[in-house]
């Protein structure tokens, strides 16, 4: 752990504490395999494509949502203990040796800006398809499951998505990525500013896909500012200091090749 923070932070660990909460009604797994990757993409359908009809579903007729840019991503999931499903997802898109192979490079050059004034392509990735499913939240626990009981009070708290960023970030560490990018709706902005995950805007809102704020973050930076703002979200994210991104800014950076 960052030796600054010892003195403000410590790690939570008693039963009530975010990070037990989380590890007994949710899990964060990379999906690694085809089979988890195709249950990203079937949860990125059903939310994308039917929950928040942001993309055409007759367009993806195998009920799996894809692009160009999954080839060079890692991707995550969220998963919920009592049925074992996927009920949230995200993944990292890779910048690549071309210019501008990131999606928020490419808009940020069209709109007359350099990302390269913002983050270093050989240490940055950008966050993508974040989605926790709106079925999840809105669905009933069953009846005489004391776990699902509990665990339906969890629905609609930030534990899910701490838990995805949890992975991203876990994936960041292992792939030498000190930096995010993203192009996310405001409302989802302000969510994740709630929580203590705070990217910072660059230039004003773009209409793709709807209105949007291009933005950043330097990701020791913003864990260390959530630990001293939000430390029950740093808990979750670190997994109680376990995951510290500021150990790379004593090597150099760089990313491994993903297939």
């Amino acid at each position: 752990m960052d030796r600054s923070l010892k003195s403000t932070i410590s790690p939570i660990r008693n039963g009530q504490c975010p990070v037990a909460r989380f590890d007994t009604y949710f899990r964060a797994v990379s999906a690694d395999t085809r089979e988890l990757i195709d249950k990203a993409f079937a949860l990125r359908y059903q939310v994308y494509c039917l929950e928040r009809q942001f993309e055409d579903p007759t367009e993806q007729p195998r009920g799996l949502e894809t692009d160009q840019f999954d080839r060079h991503s890692v991707h995550s999931l969220v998963l919920h203990r009592p049925q074992d499903e996927p009920i949230g997802t995200a993944r990292l898109i890779l910048p690549q040796a071309r210019p501008h192979s990131l999606p928020i490079q490419d808009l940020l050059k069209k709109s007359g800006m350099n990302a390269c004034n913002y983050f270093p392509n050989h240490a940055v990735a950008e966050v993508s398809r974040f989605a926790i499913s709106k079925e999840f939240r809105r669905r009933k626990p069953e009846a005489g499951s004391a776990m699902e009981a509990d665990a339906g009070r969890e629905r609609n708290g930030h534990l899910p998505c701490l838990g995805l960023i949890q992975m991203l970030l876990r994936q960041s560490i292992e792939l030498g990525v000190e930096y995010w990018a993203a192009v996310m709706e405001p409302q989802l902005l302000r969510m994740l500013a709630l929580m203590g995950i705070r990217f910072q805007p660059i230039g004003p809102l773009v209409s793709y896909h709807g209105l949007r704020q291009p933005s950043f973050c330097h990701l020791p930076v913003m864990i260390r500012n959530m630990a001293l703002t939000r430390p029950e979200s740093w808990a979750v994210v670190t997994n109680n200091g376990e995951l510290m991104p500021s150990r790379l800014e004593s090597a150099p950076v760089q990313l491994k090749r993903v297939a």
